[in-house]
């Protein structure tokens, strides 16, 4: 047995409250285990420790498991009778079985003289620490909106150097001098029936403050809306109608850096240390020279910190008390004058944790259910312990399904390894409300990413419908808007078309995907399992059959998606297709997929 591929430990995710009567229990082997058994109880059941103490426990066999690259993840749960936990499990592979406490593993023979103090103990479940998410998220559809280039309205303030809206399919080029098109919040308000239409509950949008750019990541005041986009007049009425549509609102907050404009900055850079707010920012040397980005900028001489060496976004200092202060008063403004329902972080894993928690804490006082949602791209456990994020954008998932629908060399098994571990990273509650989208402002559209082939980025979008989490929709990618590296990804929105009805093949679908995951509670829930046909259980043929449980157990929906090179032959009968593309009489073409109910 290959006991160095064993790994429990008692807290994170490993072993966790569910809920607040709930344990869920982690436990990763190599995939020569072959069975697990989990012998537990309560710590007290055999006397006091210290005492004449005589603690056994009861067995319960192991189901549920997950297969990653290298090992097996195997899941239970139980419902401790008083809140409390000893445990340790018996692993069994062939002929051989040992037993993994927390002081190490133990044969049967040896298991008989140990003193059980040695075993895994979860000591209390206090229900103020248990991660407890907003229940809402997990049934949103979300549609990220970049507000310069989605839609343009009516307004009082018209823009430098403007542009006539782009037409459909005119590029973005790369460059410092960003086109300017326009769009605004009154645009959005003007679409909101759109989405309503289309079916969305939930918009996610990139910053709407002072800034000197179209993007506005690098925001010069955090309470002033930008003239650009409209006034504060239109915010409250944007998200007030919204609501009314059964839409939740959510806000880009860019705590990490700020704009070259923000006033308490250029203080900072006028005064240098005397500067009452030469704390607020991350600076080695105020001598500073002139602001650049890359080799020759001041942040990668040492002499301050920015985001990324980009001296116009200076690094904030959220270890500063004030600062964090500061920052907590805008984000409470925005909930008190706009009603927000949450926040988005920008570059959410370099602020401090400090804020983090405060940040949560402030937020769920004005509004429990507030959504908190980070940007990372790696593993975030560190963050999603339940006093800081409820969520983190799931790029992890998006890599996995785009790899997996782009790349010839990806297996179907390589894709179930990269989907197990994205929803083996954190708690099963967190996992029902991760941000999943597969295009974003910072990624490379999904159509390009899958070279224009459109069968392709749907089968991805439908597996993307397929998953637990909360559901985002970069906007335009319900039309297979195309777009590739940063700034092309942010095109404008090709009303003129839209309206004309050139893509309602491709509306339509998304409408029924939005539609399928909402009626279909299956689609939601954290339960997967991956089928092989018998000469395909390496995967190398790039047909994915996942079937999804629903949490109460009474729905089952599968979906198989053919991205291999021949056709594939299933055995479903066609009054149990719910959605599909490429499919007839069992018969799933290449680049075709199929959603059944089971």
């Amino acid at each position: 047995m290959n006991l160095a591929a064993i790994q429990h430990r008692a807290y994170d995710n490993f072993c966790y409250p569910l809920d607040d009567d709930t344990l869920e229990i982690n436990l990763f082997t190599g995939k020569d285990v072959e069975k697990v058994s989990i012998i537990f109880g309560d710590p007290f059941e055999g006397g006091i420790m210290g005492g004449n103490w005589n603690w056994k426990g009861r067995e319960k066999e192991v189901f549920e498991k997950k297969e990653l690259q290298t090992h097996i993840l195997w899941t239970t749960q139980i419902k401790p009778e008083f809140k409390r936990l000893r445990y340790y499990f018996k692993l069994e592979s062939g002929d051989e079985k040992m037993f993994f406490l927390e002081t190490g593993f133990v044969t049967e023979e040896q298991l008989a003289s140990i003193n059980m103090q040695g075993a895994f103990i979860f000591p209390w479940m206090n229900p103020c620490d248990t991660n407890k998410v907003p229940q809402w998220a997990q049934n949103t559809v979300w549609y990220q909106i970049f507000p310069a280039r989605f839609a343009k309205g009516d307004c009082s303030v018209k823009p430098k150097n403007l542009l006539k809206w782009a037409e459909f399919g005119k590029p973005i080029e790369h460059g410092w001098k960003e086109p300017v098109y326009g769009g605004n919040i009154r645009g959005i308000i003007d679409r909101l029936d759109y989405l309503q239409n289309l079916g969305i509950t939930g918009i996610y949008l990139t910053p709407i403050n002072l800034s000197t750019s179209q993007h506005k990541y690098n925001t010069d005041d955090y309470e002033t809306i930008d003239p650009e986009f409209g006034s504060e007049e239109d915010v409250i009425e944007m998200v007030k109608k919204a609501h009314e549509r059964g839409i939740r609102v959510i806000f880009d907050g860019v705590f990490n850096h700020c704009g070259s404009q923000f006033p308490q900055w250029l203080d900072a850079v006028k005064n240098g240390r005397k500067s009452k707010y030469a704390n607020w920012f991350m600076v080695n040397d105020y001598n500073l020279d002139k602001m650049g980005f890359g080799e020759n900028s001041n942040s990668r001489k040492g002499k301050m910190y920015s985001f990324a060496f980009v001296d116009f976004m200076p690094k904030l200092n959220t270890n500063n008390p004030e600062l964090r202060n500061y920052l907590l008063g805008v984000c409470e403004k925005w909930v008190k004058k706009y009603d927000i329902d949450g926040i988005r972080l920008d570059v959410a894993n370099e602020i401090s944790h400090v804020f983090c928690q405060e940040l949560n804490k402030k937020m769920k006082s004005l509004k429990p259910d507030f959504y908190i949602v980070g940007e990372i791209w790696h593993n975030s456990m560190p963050w999603l312990r339940g006093n800081e994020f409820d969520s983190v954008m799931n790029y992890p998932l998006q890599n996995a399904i785009a790899d997996f629908c782009c790349k010839e060399e990806w297996n179907s098994k390589q894709f179930e390894w990269a989907l197990n571990r994205c929803f083996s990273m954190y708690y099963r509650q967190t996992n029902r409300v991760l941000f999943n989208q597969m295009d974003s402002h910072d990624t490379i559209r999904i159509v390009n990413r899958c070279s224009g082939n459109k069968n392709r980025s749907n089968i991805a979008l439908a597996l993307l419908f397929c998953m637990p989490g909360s559901v985002c929709i970069y906007y335009g990618t319900e039309i297979a808007l195309e777009g590739g590296h940063d700034p092309d990804n942010r095109r404008c929105m090709p009303w003129k078309e839209v309206d004309a009805g050139l893509f309602a093949k491709q509306e339509e679908f998304t409408k029924k995907l939005i539609s399928l995951r909402k009626s279909n509670p299956a689609l939601i829930g954290t339960q997967m399992e991956f089928l092989y046909e018998p000469n395909d259980k390496d995967g190398k043929n790039r047909v994915v059959h996942i079937v999804k449980t629903s949490e109460d157990g009474n729905t089952k929906v599968g979906i198989i998606a053919n991205c291999g090179k021949l056709p594939f032959k299933t055995q479903i009968s066609n009054d149990k297709v719910l959605l599909s593309s490429g499919f007839d009489s069992n018969n799933l073409d290449i680049d075709g997929f199929v959603i059944y109910a089971k």
